[in-house]
């Protein structure tokens, strides 16, 4: 780097600055932490109170976002110029060991890695570049978004450094991130969870594999159009919260009639799977599991709500199928059971709050679950 080398940066970092329109990356957001309290700006969007060689400083930062994003812009193409990829479409792994692709996404799903999927990532930073200018720049629209925001503020903070500057108080991926949970995606320990619908479900996280990073969260999300792709097959978690909406949700689930004494609709299972998990565990249960009784279920029923309430918070262990046409059934710690007789939304039948090893709690009907037996040393 040559000595001028800073001023040159910091001088494009000004010029980058007009033009970051984002509204979570307003200008009073870059003031360094000392002037936290005289931060406000007025109607035009100046800054007040904060001296000149701040406001400039604050300028440079800001600009840095679009100085990283356009760095990333730039690699990408470079990438797509110079690595070779193969009749598979995969790229040569050692020419594409320093892309963007292989440095900044998860090395786990390299495989899925192929030539458009970099194309994909090119594009979908153009767009991310296109949203740090937008008046109008709303959230992040798909998880491969989310990936290129963050890095962005990484980048951009090595760029203030470069330049000699303080960093602000802001910390980017909390400015124009709502979350981090892709860095799941990151986490060798985590390998699987993307195919895990009832483990994300627990967690409250939105996790598909990679041929997902591109598709829009929801419907007012929108990916650039070259991009885009839609997610079809996903596996349904069974909780039953799926046929509440979020207003009317807190409203149907006090609904006194989840434990009316009217008739129970049974306890017949989900699938076949369920059911011949059911017939296992009933001729190995010893009294301490419960096991659905289908040819009785107000006797069988009662019997779940007492062993449930002899455990503290309902505790213990519960084996089900995680999802429509699971293949398996498994067995999950819950740290949370009750049940309830009937579910206020959809056709009636009986169901359970449970925490799955501490997460979200889902309301799980009874027909997906195989067994529960019951913590009593917790």
């Amino acid at each position: 780097m040559t000595d001028d080398s800073p001023v040159a940066l910091k001088t494009s970092m000004v010029e980058a600055s007009k033009k970051v329109r984002h509204p979570r990356l307003a200008l009073h957001c870059f003031v360094s932490s000392r002037y936290r309290d005289t931060r406000d700006s007025d109607a035009e969007g100046s800054l007040v109170d904060v001296p000149d060689t701040e406001v400039e400083a604050a300028h440079m930062r800001r600009g840095s976002v679009m100085l990283a994003a356009e760095l990333i812009i730039d690699q990408c193409i470079q990438d797509l110029q110079l690595i070779c990829f193969g009749d598979a479409g995969l790229p040569d792994p050692d020419m594409a060991e320093s892309s963007f692709v292989y440095e900044e996404f998860p090395i786990r799903h390299r495989r899925a890695y192929d030539q458009r999927f970099f194309r994909n990532v090119l594009v979908t930073a153009v767009k991310v570049a296109q949203d740090i200018a937008d008046p109008h720049g709303t959230e992040a629209a798909c998880i491969a978004e989310e990936i290129i925001r963050y890095v962005i503020g990484s980048m951009a903070s090595s760029l203030c450094e470069d330049a000699g500057l303080n960093e602000p108080e802001l910390h980017l991926e909390n400015a124009w991130l709502d979350d981090l949970d892709f860095e799941y995606l990151f986490d060798d320990d985590m390998d699987g969870i993307e195919n895990d619908p009832a483990r994300q479900a627990a967690w409250g996280v939105y996790l598909p594999g990679a041929e997902g990073w591109f598709s829009p969260f929801n419907n007012d999300s929108i990916v650039h159009p070259y991009a885009e792709t839609q997610l079809r097959g996903q596996a349904t978690v069974h909780d039953l919260l799926r046929r509440v909406d979020g207003e009317a949700r807190q409203t149907s689930l006090d609904s006194p009639m989840i434990d009316s004494p009217d008739p129970l609709a049974g306890l017949r299972p989900a699938s076949k799977v369920v059911a011949l998990a059911r017939a296992a565990a009933t001729t190995d249960a010893d009294g301490s599991m419960w096991v659905p009784d289908e040819t009785d279920p107000e006797r069988s029923y009662a019997t779940l709500v007492t062993m449930s309430r002899n455990a503290p918070n309902g505790s213990g262990w519960l084996t089900w199928e995680p999802h429509h046409d699971a293949d398996v059934v498994r067995t999950d710690p819950v740290t949370t059971l009750t049940p309830h007789r009937h579910f206020p939304v959809g056709h009636d039948e009986p169901w359970i709050w449970a925490s799955i090893d501490g997460g979200r709690i889902l309301a799980i009907p009874l027909a997906a679950v195989v067994s529960y037996r019951p913590d009593h040393s917790a």
